[in-house]
């Protein structure tokens, strides 16, 4: 999995890299922490909480990904075929003195308000499956050649 923004469509790391500056100027410092997937890690994370963990984690060898434990064994993406996959998604995670706050939705809300500010589509606010470190350019399909 990738951290470079280099991955991205042009499109939408011009956002991400606009996010992240409104964060820093809101005094909010993020980590992006995951932008492109390959098709074969997607299928490795979509398997978890589906699979049993022998074959999630056969799933996962094969995608040059580390093995999870069976507590780790849940389901983490709802989609086979993820935005990230196209270069229209980052994971995110916002800092305190330079450490992960994965717990403090106060100051997840303030982030996802600043992506949809925007224009970017925040997986924070989905109903069904929030997913906070999520962003992703809105309606991305259309965005795929």
């Amino acid at each position: 999995m990738e951290r470079s923004l280099q991955k991205l469509k042009p499109e939408f790391r011009i956002l991400v890299e606009r996010f992240i500056e409104n964060c820093k100027a809101a005094g909010i410092e993020v980590l992006i922490y995951n932008t492109y997937r390959k098709k074969e890690e997607q299928y490795a994370l979509y398997l978890q909480g589906r699979a049993p963990l022998e074959v999630v984690n056969n799933a996962r060898k094969k995608a040059g990904m580390p093995p999870i434990s069976e507590k780790e064994n849940k389901i983490v993406t709802m989609l086979k075929d993820s935005s990230h996959c196209h270069g229209l998604a980052a994971d995110f995670v916002p800092l305190i003195d330079g450490k992960a706050v994965w717990n403090n939705y106060a100051l997840w809300n303030k982030c996802g308000k600043i992506a949809e500010s925007l224009g970017l589509e925040w997986g924070g606010s989905w109903k069904d499956f929030p997913d906070h470190p999520h962003l992703q350019m809105k309606e991305w399909r259309k965005y795929i050649k």
